[in-house]
């Protein structure tokens, strides 16, 4: 068993070790079909392959095939580094850094994070009870480019609607210390009281700030507010410190690391922030193994750069400028 990224990469040294190692813990060392779930496979292409013996499927499959890996010609000995790297990092890698540590272009490793990024996301979440906090800031790119060419008048209204553009809600159980991280187009009541309703549990203790946007309509929650304009930070147990503390870390990351962050995206980059600080007190090669287990799913560089993406709450998230 390995406990750093030396001994991993020792461990590990040529491609059949990589893919009989994804294997083992994608099916216990089992192969599975991924198109039907049929547990009857037999290997083909000198093992490098398996073929499903079910009669009604009878399709070719890869141990990359339906994970985040899949339809990449580069070798699993570099997914299992990014995939390391990216999770053991406490504020990420940036793709131009991870592009020279793993050998590939900057463009590739770009996708490769975005696709590891997918595999991070909450897939069966669950309400948070008991105390919750929750606040809101706001984390993607302002574009100074959008008002080029426009008349002043025009560029003042638009650079306030811009403000309020990539709001992050951010919600914290007090009992796990676990966070849930949602992304919107704006700050609003209309976004925020629903995403709020979805993941607390009703009955549950809700720890704000004095934002107007809570005093209405969360009427199932017992209710307890700081007023930070008045610098008040905590009343007793009273407080939003603990949220707070994950948005500095996240910040620190966006700012050191990425430095700018596309609405486009915003989402999958809270995803790698939550995944990494719910997993916090795990060893960075029990975190790797988890993120190796979960794997699954799919995400395609078209689907990566097209203009418009699905948000968390199901709204259309406008078309603005890729960012990498």
């Amino acid at each position: 068993m390995f406990t750093n990224l030396r001994e991993l990469i020792a461990s590990m040294p040529d491609e059949k070790t990589c893919r009989d190692y994804l294997a083992q813990q994608r099916w216990n060392g089992k192969p599975i079909c991924p198109f039907c779930g049929f547990d009857r496979v037999y290997l083909i292409e000198h093992g490098k392959r398996w073929k499903c013996a079910n009669p009604a499927c009878y399709n070719r499959f890869s141990v990359i095939t339906g994970t985040v890996f899949e339809n990449s010609k580069i070798p699993v000995s570099k997914w299992l580094t990014a995939v390391y790297i990216s999770t053991a990092h406490k504020k990420g890698i940036s793709s131009y850094q991870l592009a020279k540590d793993i050998g590939v272009s900057q463009k590739t490793s770009w996708f490769m994070l975005h696709r590891i990024r997918e595999s991070l996301k909450e897939r069966h979440p669950r309400q948070f009870s008991r105390i919750v906090e929750s606040d809101e800031t706001y984390m993607a790119r302002k574009y100074a480019s959008d008002f080029v060419g426009l008349p002043p008048e025009q560029v003042t209204h638009m650079k306030a609607n811009q403000k309020q553009k990539g709001a992050v809600l951010g919600l914290v159980e007090r009992s796990s210390k676990q966070v849930k991280v949602q992304a919107f187009a704006s700050n609003t009541m209309a976004n925020i009281k629903p995403a709020v309703k979805a993941a607390i549990a009703t009955g549950s203790t809700l720890y704000t700030d004095e934002a107007s946007m809570y005093q209405l309509g969360l009427d199932e929650y017992t209710r307890g507010v700081v007023q930070h304009s008045k610098r008040e930070w905590a009343k007793g147990p009273v407080h939003t410190n603990n949220v707070e503390n994950f948005w500095s870390v996240m910040k620190r990351g966006v700012y050191g690391i990425y430095h700018q962050i596309s609405y486009k995206h915003l989402q999958r980059y809270c995803d790698e922030f939550a995944y990494r600080y719910n997993s916090r007190k795990m060893k960075d090669s029990d975190r790797f193994v988890q993120s190796i287990r979960n794997c699954q799913g799919r995400l395609t560089y078209k689907q990566l750069v097209q203009k418009s993406l699905p948000s968390n709450n199901g709204e259309g998230i406008q078309k603005t400028q890729e960012s990498q």
